[in-house]
């Protein structure tokens, strides 16, 4: 008799292997769907954040006279770019210019005189957005604003830079909500 063990080849089951392709795949698909939500929910997905509505002043200290000419055609609703990143981080609401002083200190008796600064002016812009709060810190369409934040921005019809000196949280009908910082 022969001793060849012939089995049914229908109860045969075929065992898969685990390969590293497999593995390689399923870290793509993983990759892929953790960007995609990343994608879909921003930045909010574990911030504690609210949203909020701020006024925030740029203060340009020192703009040459010759520059201003088109600061009439600066309104309220204006938009304002960051230059940097091209992102909206606000709305004008009032533009104000007024005369630039430079301060210099008498050595003898230690005494700061201010001085008329011939040809320039200071300009300051108060800028209304909607942004995120988390603790102190506001962020208006990703960029940071805290009072000493420098500010590159662009209108259509200014391109300048500024700090911001001050920041107030208002309700959504203009009135203050809160302190001033």
């Amino acid at each position: 008799m022969d001793n060849r063990n012939f089995s049914n080849p229908v109860s045969r089951k075929k065992t898969y292997r685990f390969n590293i392709i497999d593995f390689i795949l399923i870290v793509i698909i993983i990759a892929a769907v953790s960007l995609l939500i990343y994608i879909m929910l921003g930045n909010n997905l574990f911030a504690g954040s609210e949203n909020t509505t701020i006024l925030y002043t740029i203060e340009i200290p020192l703009i040459r006279n010759d520059f201003l000419g088109s600061l009439h055609l600066i309104t309220k609703g204006t938009t304002i770019i960051d230059s940097v990143r091209s992102y909206n981080i606000g709305e004008v609401q009032e533009v104000k210019r007024t005369d630039a002083y430079s301060n210099t200190t008498n050595l003898e008796d230690n005494i700061v005189l201010s001085k008329l600064y011939p040809d320039h002016s200071k300009v300051t812009i108060t800028v209304k957005a909607k942004c995120k709060k988390d603790k102190a810190k506001y962020e208006v369409n990703g960029k940071p604003i805290m009072v000493g934040t420098r500010l590159d921005f662009r209108t259509p019809y200014l391109v300048s830079y500024g700090n911001c000196v001050a920041i107030e949280e208002i309700n959504d009908d203009g009135s203050e909500k809160g302190g001033t910082e």
